[in-house]
């Protein structure tokens, strides 16, 4: 009888045992996408941004069947990808643990838009007097063989987080074709929208914090005419001002530069 109960107690720890060190599944559910940045539209190398949910867990991206080999899962929501070569407008496809999610049409082009800067250069260090270490003054930008049929251009600056939301620095619009820089330290060329920050109508120097390189992205829009925004400046935000220009964005092209603090 003793016998009987002890291997009864047995199975019974045994089996809850079990159970509790079952792994769940953490990717049970498709990734999904919700929208990317700049717009749905890139040219071969330049750096896309998917926001979504469900991308904790991806193993492979596709651009119409080519494979996507430089890809970063920021966070749940976030992943930044480089446009490889060879890719061709088509589905885009994100595989995590549950399976295959198919959906976003992504245009790849050829970019004639090229940004630059004078004191800095595409994947490169940021320099320090640009940022809250220094004086925090904003960066000179400028930029050269937009597409024809462009009558106005705009600016944003931002970093992505590891949890939403992103980090917004700069939002310029209101730049007629006429003008093909903003000067260092600018405060009259264009006007400003909405940063992130307790004083959202300006440059916001980049302070981020914590050990390592962080990196920023720097964007100019090509548009074939000026955004319609129905809200006032204090609430043109990066998301507001996308919106507003993505049915009149002709090309993009994007400076990305990295800051480690002191």
């Amino acid at each position: 009888m003793k016998f009987s109960v002890l291997l009864i107690t047995i199975c019974f720890f045994s089996f809850f045992s079990c159970k509790k060190n079952t792994p769940s599944n953490s990717n049970s559910v498709l990734a999904s996408i919700s929208s990317f940045s700049p717009a749905s539209a890139g040219a071969i190398g330049s750096t896309i941004t998917i926001n979504g949910s469900h991308f904790t867990g991806t193993t492979s991206i596709t651009i119409n069947g080519t494979t996507v080999t430089n890809y970063t899962v920021v966070n749940d929501s976030t992943i930044t990808f480089t446009v490889p070569t060879g890719a061709t407008t088509g589905t885009i496809t994100i595989t995590n643990g549950a399976g295959t999610y198919s959906g976003g049409v992504f245009t790849v082009g050829v970019s004639k838009l090229v940004a630059y800067s004078s004191a800095f250069v595409n994947n490169g260090l940021y320099p320090k007097l640009y940022t809250c270490d220094s004086t925090g003054i904003s960066p000179p930008i400028a930029w050269r063989d937009a597409p024809a049929g462009t009558n106005a251009y705009a600016i944003t600056m931002h970093t992505i987080t590891p949890t939403p939301p992103n980090h917004v620095y700069m939002v310029v619009y209101n730049l007629p074709a006429s003008v093909l820089s903003v000067p260092e330290n600018n405060t009259t060329v264009g006007t400003y929208g909405a940063n992130t920050f307790a004083n959202p109508l300006k440059y916001e120097p980049p302070c981020s914090q914590g050990p390592g390189l962080k990196y920023y992205y720097i964007t100019v829009y090509a548009l074939s005419r000026q955004p319609t925004l129905t809200v006032p400046q204090s609430q043109v935000t990066m998301d507001v001002l996308q919106s507003a220009m993505s049915g009149i964005t002709l090309d993009t092209s994007m400076i990305t530069v990295g800051y480690a603090r002191p």
